[in-house]
């Protein structure tokens, strides 16, 4: 189904402060263009729906509005939504970064241990948030979070109505939020039809964690989308061992609880996720500390020999 939203709509929404550039890809139903700011030449993505979706009248306006701005370091944030006509529409800061998808397809081996752990802390960091506020995302994702400078941010954020209004409309065949290949983080609760909540966002963050960690999707294999939520639904992934990196027992656990077919079973929100990850990166992993004893103990025996050899030639 498409939706006739105009470009001159949608440069009518940003005013006059903003210049569109170019049109973005988003899935079916949204319309999304990058824009510059006339003034500062800052960047932002303005992204717009039908309001007949989402069930607003022009007249409800923002009471209505289905974003929940949120403000925090490892959010990024919406800074304006509103309706215009038969449209509602989104404002973004348009961010200079490299989403965890790309680093993932790089298989990028300049990424350690600590790193990737401190980037899937930034993520809980960003969910514990969130969920304080009482919002779930919904439809988190490799492509919804985004690397800066060794940090994460993670976008969409309160705006999940959005894509269950869209899902709806469109009748798809895939439940959650319809983002790029999101069937291959849907909770098993959502994988059968039911509304996400926190402890979805738990079992996409234990999804996300296992293939950065690993090396590999927990249900790697699966080629469609049917299958692959058959296997959220009625798999056990194997055990988080080996992979690329020796990942710490504490981590491993946490991340199969957090991929538990009952959401009861998993951290009941992402604050679990954020103080266990918070501890983890205050000590040294084993296989470090190991590492930097074996180095040591080496370079004391290479020390011993040499002043031994040296005795013998003074003497």
């Amino acid at each position: 189904m498409a939706y006739p939203i105009l470009r001159s709509e949608i440069q009518l929404a940003l005013g006059a402060e903003y210049t569109i550039d170019r049109q973005l890809p988003r899935p079916p139903g949204i319309v999304a263009y990058s824009a510059r700011g006339v003034h500062d030449g800052s960047r932002v993505e303005i992204s717009a729906i039908p309001t007949s979706v989402l069930s607003i009248s022009p007249a409800q306006g923002a009471a209505s509005s289905p974003i929940v701005p949120l403000q925090h370091a490892n959010i990024l944030p919406i800074s304006r939504s509103g309706t215009l006509g038969d449209i509602f529409y989104w404002i973004a800061a348009e961010a200079d970064a490299q989403t965890l998808r790309a680093r993932l397809i790089a298989r990028d081996s300049r990424v350690s241990l600590k790193d990737s752990l401190i980037l899937l802390r930034d993520v809980s960091a960003a969910l514990t948030h969130a969920h304080s506020h009482g919002v779930v995302h919904g439809g988190l994702t490799p492509d919804s979070v985004l690397i800066s400078g060794g940090s994460a941010l993670v976008a969409n954020i309160g705006i999940a109505r959005v894509f269950a209004s869209l899902d709806n409309a469109h009748n798809d065949a895939m439940p959650g939020p319809g983002i790029g290949e999101s069937f291959r983080y849907t909770s098993p609760e959502q994988a059968t039809g039911a509304p996400a909540d926190a402890r979805s966002d738990v079992y996409a963050w234990g999804v996300i964690a296992y293939e950065l960690l690993s090396g590999r999707h927990p249900f790697s294999g699966r080629a469609t989308p049917r299958e692959m939520l058959a296997a959220h639904t009625g798999e056990d992934p194997p055990q988080l061992l080996g992979g690329r990196f020796n990942v710490p027992s504490g981590v491993a656990r946490l991340v199969m609880r957090c991929l538990s077919k009952e959401p009861g079973k998993r951290p009941q929100a992402a604050g679990e996720i954020l103080n266990v990850l918070t501890k983890e990166l205050l000590t040294p992993p084993p296989a470090a500390a190991a590492g930097s004893g074996q180095k040591l103990a080496i370079a004391l025996v290479v020390a011993l020999g040499a002043a031994v050899a040296l005795l013998a030639m003074l003497g």
